[in-house]
């Protein structure tokens, strides 16, 4: 899979049905606690689910759509399996309100490759503004391809 989606409430499934539109669905996985919700965006879309470690595991990149309050157990459990990926390319993807790059990276305990988005309601309808941000350890290309892949959700910058 390369899109991986842990968490698909509002702003989650807003950014996950976008993937899926844009044509992406048989290389999208959705983990969420609520199991219903989850397999009810599965049979909507088309993805897959998962769960957390499925996702932590096996997508490329890794959308943290979780309450900010709620990111460091979803990084206690995870990160054991990403550091188990060592010769495997993957990038964690967070929207998390007021959890800067390095936060992240320090709740992960090492420095993985990290984009921060900030989207805004309007991409449930295609008409969001998503503005990125990264890491040093993600590429040009990877950003072109990650805003590409969010094109259908509405406009994305880097900043």
């Amino acid at each position: 899979m390369k899109f991986g989606f842990i968490g698909i409430g509002n702003m989650g499934g807003a950014l996950a049905s976008a993937v899926c539109r844009a044509g992406n669905a048989a290389d999208v996985a959705v983990a969420d606690h609520d199991k219903k919700k989850t397999k009810i965006f599965a049979d909507v879309y088309g993805a897959t689910v998962a769960d957390n470690v499925t996702v932590a595991s096996e997508c490329k990149y890794i959308f943290l759509g979780v309450k900010p309050q709620m990111m460091e157990a979803l990084l206690h459990e995870i990160s054991p399996t990403l550091r188990e990926r060592r010769n495997d390319k993957f990038i964690l993807v967070t929207m998390a309100a007021g959890l800067s790059v390095s936060t992240i990276e320090y709740l992960c305990d090492r420095a993985f490759p990290v984009i921060r988005i900030m989207p805004n309601t309007p991409a449930s309808v295609g008409e969001g503004m998503i503005l990125m941000t990264s890491n040093e350890y993600v590429t040009a290309e990877e950003l072109d391809e990650f805003a590409e892949a969010l094109s259908l959700a509405g406009k994305v910058e880097q900043i």
